[in-house]
């Protein structure tokens, strides 16, 4: 069985540039084949030489020029075997995203790994102050507990975006000419968040708290939206919502959690009259991480 791939799978392309698309056969053929390749929009990508695309068995590939039309989105080419019907092949549609500007979205990329950089390196400096002080005191529980909540959340939508193949696909099926903007650094700076305030955490557990704990209030809230998100996972079992809406309750959250998670240690800040116990240097790269993105 011969399987048909392409260099365009998760390509980008930028908008008004001529690039090039190679198809090509993972194992050979005793005849030459005749695809029909329909971009789902011919206002998005024009094949030149039309749709019907040939693949000669003494290359076993093909490459044709492509242009990208005038607006940007994400599409598929479905890919049809018109000669010969015999030939058994396995043909899977083409994932192809249109951008503005290829070399736009390589700035992205490279600006996308200093926010990370930065807001990674920003945890850093409270733990090691907790443990130089071996003591927390000072230092916001509900803080700690809303970021937590923010992490799980953020993180979850992100590996749900990038790698969970129903979700990806309700989302172009709600958004046709949609980008998935969520990059890799994303997922990495989100789980590493995860794991570095789970360690904050721990600190808490093991250093001086000066009788410290988490308020009513936000243990109220945390489990209110730990049961929300339980009942909304049964919804989406049954179907009521698609799993992309639910995967989208998740950003909610961590957008919701992100507006006044910083609010208990301002609040502590002015009641102790102090900022002892907060490293200065986890907000100003803080601050650095959210200026670059």
């Amino acid at each position: 069985q011969a399987e048909y791939g392409s260099s365009g799978i998760n390509a980008e392309y930028g908008i008004n540039e001529t690039s090039t698309l190679t198809l090509h056969l993972n194992k050979a053929v005793e005849e030459d084949l005749v695809f029909n390749c329909t971009p789902s929009s011919h206002d998005l990508l024009v094949i030149e030489g039309g749709d019907q695309i040939k693949v000669k068995t003494a290359t076993n590939s093909t490459t044709v020029k492509v242009t990208a039309g005038g607006k940007g989105g994400t599409f598929y080419i479905s890919t049809e075997l018109l000669q010969p019907n015999s030939t058994n092949l396995t043909i899977p549609d083409l994932e192809m995203c249109l951008v503005h500007s290829t070399k736009l979205e390589t700035v992205i990329d490279v600006v996308g790994w200093l926010c990370f950089a930065a807001w990674s390196i920003s945890f850093y400096p409270q733990i090691y102050q907790n443990w130089s002080r071996k003591s927390v005191v000072g230092l916001s529980f509900d803080f700690l507990g809303y970021n937590l909540l923010g992490w799980v959340c953020y993180t979850s939508f992100n590996f749900a975006l990038l790698w969970v193949t129903p979700v990806r696909n309700q989302y172009y099926d709600a958004y046709p000419h949609g980008v998935i903007n969520v990059q890799l650094s994303d997922f990495c700076f989100s789980f590493h968040a995860l794991i570095i305030t789970a360690l904050t955490i721990l600190q808490c557990l093991c250093y001086e708290r000066g009788g410290q704990r988490p308020s009513p209030l936000c243990l109220f809230i945390l489990a209110a939206v730990g049961c929300g998100m339980i009942m909304m996972l049964i919804v989406a079992t049954s179907c009521c919502i698609s799993w992309f809406q639910y995967v989208s309750i998740f950003s909610y959250v961590k957008l919701g959690v992100t507006l006044f998670k910083y609010s208990p240690q301002v609040y502590m800040n002015f009641k102790k009259k102090s900022t002892e116990a907060v490293s200065i240097y986890q907000f100003l790269l803080d601050l650095t991480g959210g200026l670059s993105h």
